[in-house]
């Protein structure tokens, strides 16, 4: 059973055609698909939603086909998808692995989530990997005082050792990784594997938010933190794209965790990256869900969550190494491409009477746009049409200078003692990129401290970034592809 299901859009029409004939219009982002009338009939089914194995047997048609036929709609933004309900007494067993190393108050908390989980006793177990704790002694009694088994290391070798010795001794179908630093919700695993009910699912992970909020800090990483994978359900298979789900909150299949190795014990940090990767590449399904909530207890000081950012910066070299597949890419979309370079060179030029000439792109992208719709009968209101195309514009600005603050601030910094425009384009990209992402993700917090903390994090990860290329010898990361029909998605936190 596949458990997903699918709705209609609020912003989508389905309207029959003069020839007899079905036509979907989308309006954000705009556009207009020609279907079949079994294509229409499955649409019109998701209306106000539909389980695949409901439209399977409405339509008389297998699972997987009908699977395709809403995937093919949801890459053009004219379906959503969530999960289904499924049979609530279905429950793999399940081995929870723990690694700690020098936390025993905190793994305290974390056990106690765990042990008030609301999930079958007979199919849970609980593995806890000491990797080398100075206060080994404290964590033996935390585990043993819940009645669980603890393997320790003689030494400290890393999460991804801890990981894969507690995976080759686990029991559970499933493997359900969770940090000793974390703090799991309720309905963790019973909100998580449901999805494993469909056998191409190879790995699941559910939402990580913040633990703390007093601080300035705690409130930005509430809304920035890279571990929190957002609001929407995402599934993907093989692809280029750089989809992946951490460890700290992570269901894997037995099974395919050994198939393909486990976690590569040689990185240090982008071991959770490399192993969904690989996943994928086997052409195994990997989910996030915003379900199966656990709260994660980030780095609450400064310095400390700033080098964190930069130990994740640095995997980028050894990562594209890997996989060089897995480039940044962007799309070609020639009119909102065109936008950005007419302001980004007037800008460095200091040329003010350049700014007039960004509304071309618009107004050309636009009016085509009417008139395509015109010679097609169909009648929106121009409101909508000038809307919807400003409106991609600036998402072509965001995801363009999201990258340049991302990736070139020092380099950037360093082209504006040639030329000094230079430096106003990293401001205005900096304070835009900001802006969007403040204006998207609400953050309690004025927008001065939100945009220190923003730059400082990008600084910081960026740094990283260049550090391990240095160290890799090879800057081969930083070269994007551009492809033409690539579905990027504009907004907050798109890298």
């Amino acid at each position: 059973m596949i458990p997903l299901e699918y709705r209609l859009r609020d912003s989508v029409r389905l309207e029959p055609t003069p020839a007899g004939s079905w036509r979907v219009l989308c309006v954000q982002p705009l556009s207009v698909v020609s279907v079949n009338a079994a294509a229409a009939r499955l649409l019109e089914r998701t209306r106000h939603g539909a389980s695949i194995a409901d439209m399977a047997g409405d339509l008389c048609s297998g699972e997987e086909r009908i699977f395709t036929v809403c995937e093919y709609f949801r890459a053009r933004g004219i379906l959503e998808v969530g999960r289904a309900t499924v049979d609530p007494d279905v429950a793999p067993s399940v081995t929870v692995i723990v690694p700690t190393r020098d936390r025993a108050g905190d793994l305290d908390e974390c056990l106690r989530a765990v042990a008030h989980l609301d999930y079958p006793r007979d199919r849970l177990e609980v593995i806890v990997v000491d990797d080398g704790s100075a206060d080994a002694a404290t964590v033996a009694r935390v585990v043993a005082r819940r009645g669980w088994r603890l393997l320790a290391n003689e030494r400290n070798r890393g999460p991804a050792y801890s990981r894969n010795r507690a995976a080759r001794e686990a029991a559970g179908e499933i493997l359900a990784f969770v940090d000793s630093d974390c703090v799991a919700g309720r309905g963790w695993l019973r909100e998580l594997t449901p999805y494993f009910s469909w056998d191409r699912v190879g790995a699941v992970g559910g939402r990580t938010t913040g633990y703390y909020t007093e601080s300035r800090l705690d409130r930005y990483e509430e809304v920035a933190s890279p571990l929190d994978m957002g609001a929407h359900l995402l599934l993907e298979a093989r692809g280029t794209d750089t989809f992946y789900v951490p460890t700290c909150n992570l269901l894997m299949r037995r099974s395919v965790y050994q198939e393909v190795g486990g976690l590569r014990e040689d990185l240090l940090v982008g071991e959770d990256v490399d192993l969904c990767w690989r996943l994928r590449a086997r052409g195994v399904y990997l989910v996030y869900a915003p379900e199966g909530v656990v709260r994660h207890k980030h780095r609450n000081r400064l310095g400390a969550m700033l080098r964190r950012r930069a130990d994740y910066g640095t995997s980028e070299a050894t990562l594209h190494a890997l996989h060089p597949d897995k480039r940044k890419r962007f799309p070609l979309a020639l009119a909102p491409l065109a936008t950005v370079a007419i302001l980004s060179a007037a800008m460095v030029a200091l040329e003010p009477w350049l700014l007039p000439v960004c509304l071309a792109p618009p107004l050309w992208d636009g009016t085509r746009r009417a008139l395509h719709l015109r010679r097609k009968g169909i009648h929106l209101p121009a409101r909508r049409v000038w809307s919807t195309v400003l409106r991609g514009h600036l998402s072509m600005l965001y995801f363009t200078y999201f990258h340049l603050v991302r990736y070139y601030l020092a380099p950037l910094a360093a082209a504006g003692l040639l030329a000094p425009g230079v430096w106003l384009l990293t401001a205005f990209a900096l304070l835009y990129a900001a802006a969007v992402d403040y204006s998207t993700r609400r953050p309690c917090m004025g927008y001065p401290a939100y945009l220190g903390y923003y730059l400082a994090e990008h600084a910081a990860y960026q740094s990283g970034v260049i550090a391990g290329c240095v160290r890799s010898r090879t800057f081969r990361s930083y070269l994007p592809a551009i492809q033409r029909g690539y579905a990027w998605r504009p907004g907050p936190g798109a890298e």
